[in-house]
């Protein structure tokens, strides 16, 4: 046979041109049996739908021939069966189709995969292929990326880093992708940052750490969650971790902040300690944002606002602060040494330095402090709960220590005093708390030296300045006549309130800067800071959820970041006045027991607690009061302002409302709006004021409202929102009706009135008021209480709408409106196709009004066609 080819039809043929011996030719040609011819090897495409496996990929592979194979099974394919699996072959519906699918192997990588498909099979001529053929190539990726996660110890304050390593590149990494444990609070962080690429990414806490949010000495761990985004570039999903230790433990964030205190122009100690055991030569401490007129005992001013000292005793370093400073200040402070080893280390320190006028009490904070005596007469002041605190350069002979709310502690028979191993005089107090008093042997210590319960005073004329991310604690009497400023510009800054508490005396001004990260909160949940006559203002938070708030000055909001009183349960107690006037406004989130004022001056005051006292409030100009809850605030409109007040749950509102004018509007939040709210308003028997009513059928309003009103001033808006507003009464108003049943009440103006859908009830007033109908209002049949028949000055009604293209004209009108009366009521009917087939429609029914035709109405102008 010839090659190539396929041929079903051949024969051999012998002619007649031959003879047999006598000569005689045959009668006829004559034909072989039919032969066929097929030299066409069959071929064979084999095809993968994904030709990218990863983890729970299958591909579906498609063997495709050139002619049904007579022969071909399982044993004629072969593959790599390290890295995937082929299943069962199976047959289709075309003969020459048949597939199979393909599972990836777990855990592998191959980048170099075939399917190939032999020889030994053959066509139905028995052709076998010229040669086998390969599939396309495919890979296999079914390693997931795993994690490994450490935490790094050179963070900055505030500051905790994680390094996220990839077994390989990854994409789609987010903060939502890990989970943190431990026993720091993710919800008091202020920053999560996710960084990097690759097989390298970092996330970035940052988090406060002094104040009442203050992360500081808690343990902190991460782990990468499982399902999420996180892929390699064949899309495999990273693994979780499951990490059970904290990467920072015991320390986090892994940075020290240290809150040294003493007494202005007088050497503070800085509370440092070497910072390895093993370093050689001396540690080295570069210390930046000093301010000028400051000094160390050692060390060189590089004329910058930074000193660099070499020493061989950090812990022998102190500060002296400017003679007119007063206050607290955050220095970094940066350590650097060699160890033994010959490798480097380093880390920062934050010295929150609080420094004292001469004369002033020394408070400690609520956790680990250092305090320095001066050279006069010092009074150390501890309010529970401390920690384990340190006082350097202590004079027996004339300092006290001022213990106040330890339990159990009220006497120095209850004191347990003793000398540590370097002899230094420790005060054991309750839950382990300590103070150990440097240089001082514990029998030197007497009765003299201690005062339990008393009440420290400190006197501040000038300014006493809490720089932005510092803290300064005080309590007792603070007589500031003066300013004590809070100055955040995005750090946490921080007033502690002492226990039992601050009294603020002086007339003096507490400011805050306008930042949300000022804070001024309780050293406890009893704290109490009791405002006589201060005025504290600008913006952030007054309490932070730990502290009791009692106000007879004023606190005021001016900031455009808002003031926020947050004192958690406790109740806020206001004798004098709460204004707001910034943009920011005045956010209340506890209960207020008010005797005093509010004032949202021009900035809106949001109290979301119960109001209790009776007090006053008032809204000047745009501004808007809220209650959030029940208030018996008496609430006064300004004059000139256009303000709202704001009742979220208006049905618990027993105050009263004056000075409600145009312009002016009360949000009623519990009141569902819509066509079916009914407004109205009852005046007292001496006309001095009155009740509104709102109700939208289930909730039911009742607002007392001192002064003179019209019942049809009091109206919803237009569109049956959420205000209520007033227009004066003896103006024109313009009533407009909803889908529902409504009852619109007019004043002593011409009013224009719209009942829409449903069968309204409306009532003009005195006036000249006009009555529209609408086709747009259906087949509803409104009632007019009040309608006036006169020659002039009567009420008309508008029946317009109703008849456009209907042809109607003076002559004919009579076809088209019809006047009937029935009961001692008059009807009016429309037919909008005069005499044609459509019915009459009743529109409105006259209550009262009788012997009235339609050519009365005609002639007084009192209808409008």
């Amino acid at each position: 046979p010839v090659s190539p080819i396929a041929d079903a039809t051949n024969i051999i043929t012998v002619g007649t041109a031959w003879e047999d011996p006598a000569g005689n030719a045959p009668a006829a040609s004559t034909n072989s049996a039919n032969y066929t011819v097929d030299t066409i090897r069959p071929t064979v495409l084999i095809g993968i739908d994904d030709t990218a496996l990863k983890i729970g990929d299958v591909a579906t592979v498609t063997f495709t021939f050139s002619e049904v194979p007579s022969n071909f099974s399982a044993a004629d394919v072969t593959y790599d069966t390290t890295s995937a699996t082929l299943g069962a072959i199976t047959a289709t519906g075309d003969p020459k189709v048949f597939t199979a699918t393909l599972t990836p192997v777990s855990p592998i990588a191959d980048a170099t995969n075939i399917i190939t498909v032999g020889t030994a099979w053959e066509d139905p001529a028995g052709n076998a292929p010229a040669a086998s053929t390969n599939s396309a190539n495919y890979t296999v990726d079914t390693i997931s990326p795993t994690a490994t996660i450490t935490g790094t110890s050179n963070a900055t304050g505030g500051t905790a880093t994680f390094n996220v390593t990839f077994t390989e590149a990854v994409t789609g990494v987010s903060s939502g992708d890990f989970s943190f444990f431990g026993t720091a609070d993710p919800t008091k962080f202020t920053s999560i940052v996710v960084g990097g690429s690759g097989t390298a990414w970092t996330l970035t806490v940052n988090y406060p750490n002094t104040g009442p949010n203050s992360q500081k000495n808690k343990t902190l761990g991460l782990n990468l969650n499982g399902g999420t985004d996180v892929t390699d570039s064949a899309g495999n999903v990273a693994s979780a971790t499951t990490y059970s230790t904290p990467q920072f433990a015991g320390n986090t964030p892994p940075i020290t902040k240290l809150n040294p205190a003493g007494i202005v122009g007088e050497e503070i100690n800085l509370a440092l300690t070497d910072p390895s055991a093993n370093h050689v030569g001396q540690v080295t401490l570069n210390i930046s944002g000093v301010p000028t007129g400051w000094s160390f005992n050692a060390g060189t001013n590089n004329g910058d606002g930074t000193w660099t000292v070499q020493t061989n005793d950090p812990g022998a370093l102190t500060i002296t602060t400017a003679v007119n400073f007063t206050g607290a200040i955050v220095l970094p402070v940066t350590m650097n040494w060699t160890n033994a080893d010959g490798t480097t280390g380093s880390t920062v320190v934050y010295n929150n330095v609080e420094a004292y006028a001469p004369g002033s009490p020394i408070f400690a904070v609520s956790a680990d402090d250092h305090l320095t005596g001066s050279s006069g007469a010092d009074l150390f002041v501890f309010a529970q709960p401390i920690a384990n605190d340190t006082i350097h350069n202590f004079d027996a002979a004339s300092d006290k220590i001022d213990l106040i709310a330890f339990s159990g502690v009220t006497s120095f028979a209850d004191l347990a005093i003793a000398n540590d191993a370097n002899g230094n005089a420790v005060i054991t107090l309750a839950s382990g708390a300590t103070i150990t008093v440097l240089g001082v042997d514990a029998a030197t210590l007497t009765a003299s030296n201690f005062m339990f319960d008393v009440e420290p005073v400190t006197t501040n004329a000038g300014t006493m300045t809490i720089s932005d991310g510092a803290l300064l604690p005080l309590g007792g009497t603070i007589d500031n006549s003066g300013t004590i400023a809070l100055g955040s510009t995005g750090s946490e800054t921080d007033l502690e309130i002492l226990v039992r508490g601050a009294t603020l005396q002086g007339g003096g001004q507490v400011t805050l800067s306008d930042s949300s990260q000022n804070y001024i909160f309780g050293g406890a949940a009893e704290s109490v800071l009791t405002n006589l006559d201060n005025t504290i203002s600008g913006a952030g938070q007054l309490g932070a959820g730990q502290m009791t708030l009692v106000n007879a000055g004023m606190i005021l909001a001016n900031g455009s970041n808002a003031l926020v009183i947050d004192t958690g349960t406790n109740v806020v107690t206001n004798s004098g006045t709460l204004e707001a006037t910034g943009s920011g406004g005045l956010v209340v989130d506890s209960a207020l027991a008010n005797t005093g004022s509010l004032w949202a001056n021009g900035g809106n005051i949001i109290l979301h607690g119960d109001v209790t006292g009776a007090g006053s409030a008032t809204i000047s100009g745009a501004a808007t009061l809220e209650f959030g809850a029940a208030s018996d605030a008496n609430v006064a409109f300004d004059a000139g302002a256009a303000g709202i007040l704001k009742l979220d749950v208006s049905a618990a509102f027993t105050g009263t409302v004056s000075g409600f004018v145009a312009g002016d509007s009360l949000e009623l939040g519990d009141i569902v709006y819509g066509s079916g709210v009914m407004v109205s308003y009852t005046a007292n028997d001496a006309a001095t004021g009155g009740t509104l009513i709102v109700s939208d059928g289930t909730h039911t309003s009742q607002i007392t409202i001192a002064g003179q009103y019209e019942a049809a001033g009091m109206q919803s808006d237009g569109q049956g929102g959420t205000h209520v507003a007033y227009d004066a009464a003896a103006a024109d108003h313009s009533m407009q009706g909803g889908i529902g049943n409504d009852i619109l009440v007019g004043g002593g103006g011409n009013d224009a009135f719209a009942g829409g859908q449903g069968s309204d009830a409306m009532t003009g007033g005195a006036g000249s008021d006009t009555f529209k109908f609408l086709a747009s209002d259906g087949a509803s049949a409104d009632t007019i209480t009040d309608f006036t028949v006169a020659a002039s000055g009567g009420d008309v009604l508008d029946v317009s709408d109703l008849l456009v293209g209907s042809g109607a004209t003076a002559d004919t009108i009579a076809d088209f409106v019809s006047v009937t009366e029935s009961g001692g009521n008059t009807v009016v009917s429309v037919d909008a196709d005069g005499a044609g087939a459509a019915p009459a429609q009743q529109i409105v029914t006259l209550q009262g009004v009788t012997n009235m035709t339609l050519q009365q109405l005609l002639d007084n102008h009192q209808i409008v066609t």
